[in-house]
């Protein structure tokens, strides 16, 4: 049977001779203590320690009556809800607006440090922040017209406007998660961005492939051969990875950096991007052309089928390291901001434009779905072969000078 009681803690004098009043909550054998907003002086208690100021009292019976009422809504004696469970919704029902968000927010981006774009996160929460004017953010003022309008504060950032929205949806739908309980009845954020809708990202003039030409370049530039902390230069792992992510199909910096398998023929991973949304966890299988068997020899891992993980502790600091060599290496042929995409962006590009390759198989290259296509990818074991010759093509294409063999 559920219980609550008020009383302070004697031994809990605090050192302005004050004493926090408790509640004291006791259910099935269990008893757990919480405390309130008010505090009572050595006046307000009798000799045995008892609260005997009136004021204090009834406030205190007012809130036991408001509690009880949140009690019998969990009809306790059928939902076999743990104690602590119910304190901490007892703490917060009635105050959903005192629930932080961006305080949740921050946490959760620290709970969650390896996770892939945990930068736009941060940023996000920043520009959030700003745009309210105050660092404390109640869940309660994160509603589909306050979304409305922070994203209308980013209308000169279309990239942005996309990303940081969509970020403070996916930090808000944690929350509900985190601090809603349906199944026993303790909903503390009632409200919800269902009816919200994420701008898609405009398209921009610049686009991120690369010719033929600067590709080839960016192959055939020496290595400096220099170090940094011990290892090769910015640069030179910038080349390689570019190489890598170049000739096996638009492989991004997060799957060089976690893919596990390789039988020294074929690298097979399932893509970090993605592999949680879809029914095959994204899985693919890519034949290694000959180019690049060097590359792969030179960053050969032991646990993972590269070494990146030994030098760099989180996806995160390798795709920026990654980006500061691909900088400089832009310098030295001419292009501005060189992305480390643009070798994903480069290869589908080329495939489609130049070498013939149709869409559809760019699409299982880049290792996409096809919204179409989801329900019948369900019942159709993938063949990687028709992937694999065409990017063979590709590399013919390119590389036709080169006196080894494509694969």
């Amino acid at each position: 049977m559920a219980r609550l009681t008020y009383s302070i803690l004697k031994d809990k004098v605090l050192s302005d001779k004050t004493w926090n009043v408790f509640f004291k909550f006791s259910h099935n054998g269990e008893t757990r203590y919480f405390p309130s907003t008010m505090y009572v002086e050595q006046k307000d208690l009798t000799e045995n320690m008892q609260i005997k100021n009136k004021k204090i009292i009834g406030k205190c019976e007012k809130l036991i009556s408001v509690y009880r009422d949140i009690i019998n809504d969990l009809y306790l004696e059928i939902n076999p809800i743990p104690i602590d469970t119910i304190v901490d919704y007892l703490k917060g029902k009635g105050n959903e607006g005192d629930i932080d968000f961006i305080k949740f927010a921050r946490e959760w981006c620290v709970k969650h440090e390896n996770k892939k774009g945990i930068k736009n996160y941060r940023s996000a929460i920043n520009s959030l922040c700003a745009f309210f004017k105050k660092e404390k953010i109640s869940v309660n003022e994160i509603t589909v017209k306050t979304m409305t309008l922070f994203e209308n504060s980013l209308e000169d950032k279309p990239r942005a406007q996309t990303l940081y929205t969509s970020a403070i949806v996916k930090l808000f739908n944690e929350a509900m998660i985190f601090y809603n309980d349906e199944d026993y009845n303790i909903v503390r954020i009632k409200h919800s961005l269902m009816k919200y809708k994420i701008p898609v990202q405009r398209r921009t003039i610049t686009k991120r492939a690369l010719s033929e030409t600067t590709i080839k370049k960016i192959f055939k530039l020496n290595y400096d051969n220099k170090a940094h902390k011990g290892n090769i230069s910015r640069r030179d792992l910038a080349k390689d990875c570019f190489m890598l992510s170049f000739c096996l199909m638009g492989m991004n910096s997060a799957d060089l950096y976690n893919a596990k398998i390789c039988d020294g023929e074929y690298i097979t991973y399932n893509r970090t991007k993605t592999k949680s949304r879809r029914h095959d966890g994204a899985f693919i299988k890519v034949r290694i052309p000959y180019i690049i068997k060097d590359v792969i020899d030179k960053h050969k891992g032991e646990t993972r089928v590269f070494n990146f993980y030994k030098r760099f502790s989180n996806m995160a600091s390798f795709n920026r390291a990654i980006n500061i060599g691909l900088k400089e290496i832009g310098r030295e042929i001419g292009v501005t901001n060189l992305q480390f995409y643009s070798a994903r962006h480069s290869m589908a590009t080329i495939a489609l434009n130049k070498v013939g390759i149709d869409k559809y198989t760019i699409n299982d290259m880049l290792n996409h779905t096809d919204p179409s296509m989801k329900i019948t990818d369900i019942y159709i074991e993938k063949d990687f072969d028709k992937i694999n010759a065409a990017n063979a093509k590709l590399m013919a294409y390119m590389f036709a000078h080169h006196s080894l063999l494509l694969f």
